[in-house]
């Protein structure tokens, strides 16, 4: 059966057979320039009523959209890695992305057996704007003294189905390092990309998986910490004169797992996603978080806004600016509730 779909698809080196086609979705290189491009080009070669699709990861869909055609034929379908494994699909309408269009490709994710989720424009949209703060305080962890494999060990033991450093390596540490660098021009001082990141892949050249090496040393099933880390993490330090540090496992789960809450709470203000249920549902399906814990939100909850907003205030004493709890939380206090409008006490 697999070889019959296989013989199925052809590929092509230009734009022959895309005058009759109903869906094209693009997925090249994250990268807005060499996107708005292509797209462009791509919108001289399809029918008036094609609909076309964007897989980006974190480039608003109204900003790709300017100069097309047919903007309300223009959305995002951001599918996530593994794609065979990961059953989410983010559908991102601009702002003249039309509703039969949004229609469209919610029922075309269905019937490719994906879970649509409808979430408005913004750099990183949904989960990548959760993922990347989570990314990034883990190698903000490692530049102060914590070892990967320990950063690992305390999220996987929280229920991640990897830790953010396999993560880092199976995303691709070029590819991580692209969307920090849009999600840090966007949203500023919370975001700033842990520069050791750059470093990696800018200095060192480092991929991650698809390169043999990155945080781990990746040779068949045996994956160890790369014998060449602890030498770039000790330059990074001397040339940033940073000491290393001892952590608690509880400091390692705070700073990862607080960023996304605190930014989570910023989304539903912001009404990226419909409510509370639908960005857990996002988060269990797209990154893998635990679903034993209910969601993002659930396990926010669980753990009660007024200690949050207090390890978010002691945080942001020692580390500074993305730490800051937002307004939405602070609200909540006031209201004595939490994510899911449940009273509290």
């Amino acid at each position: 059966e697999i070889d019959i779909k296989m013989h199925q698809l052809t590929g092509t080196i230009d734009f022959s057979g895309f005058g009759n086609l109903d869906v094209v979705v693009e997925a090249i290189v994250e990268d807005f320039g060499i996107k708005r491009k292509v797209l462009a080009e791509l919108a001289e070669h399809v029918p008036d009523d094609t609909i076309i699709a964007s897989n980006t990861s974190t480039l608003p869909i109204t900003d790709l959209a300017e100069g097309l055609p047919h903007p309300e034929r223009f959305i995002g379908m951001h599918f996530f890695n593994p794609v065979n494994r990961m059953p989410l699909v983010e559908v991102i309408p601009g702002k003249e992305t039309s509703p039969e269009t949004v229609a469209a490709v919610v029922a075309l994710s269905k019937r490719l057996g994906k879970t649509p989720i409808v979430v408005q424009s913004c750099p990183g949209f949904l989960v990548n704007r959760l993922l990347l703060p989570y990314l990034n305080e883990a190698v903000m962890l490692l530049q102060e003294g914590v070892n990967p494999k320990a950063v690992d060990r305390v999220l996987t033991g929280f229920g991640m189905p990897m830790g953010p450093f396999t993560l880092l390596d199976e995303v691709g540490i070029d590819v991580a390092q692209k969307c920090a660098v849009v999600l840090a021009a966007a949203y500023g001082e919370r975001m700033t990309n842990a520069t050791l990141l750059e470093c990696m892949y800018e200095d060192y050249h480092l991929l991650g998986r698809k390169g043999g090496k990155g945080f781990y040393l990746h040779q068949g099933k045996k994956r160890d910490v790369n014998p060449e880390l602890p030498a770039i993490v000790g330059d990074w330090r001397k040339a940033n004169n940073v000491s290393p540090r001892q952590f608690s496992d509880d400091d390692i789960l705070d700073r990862c797992l607080l960023t996304m809450i605190n930014e989570a709470a910023r989304c539903l203000d912001e009404a990226i996603v419909a409510s509370p249920l639908h960005l857990d549902m996002a988060m269990i399906m797209g990154i893998g978080f635990p679903p034993f814990r209910g969601g993002l939100l659930r396990y926010a909850d669980a753990l009660g806004v007024d200690r949050i907003w207090t390890r978010l205030c002691q945080l942001e004493d020692k580390y500074g600016e993305r730490f800051v709890p937002c307004e939405r939380l602070q609200q909540m206090i006031r209201n004595q509730e939490g994510f899911y409008n449940e009273t509290v006490g």
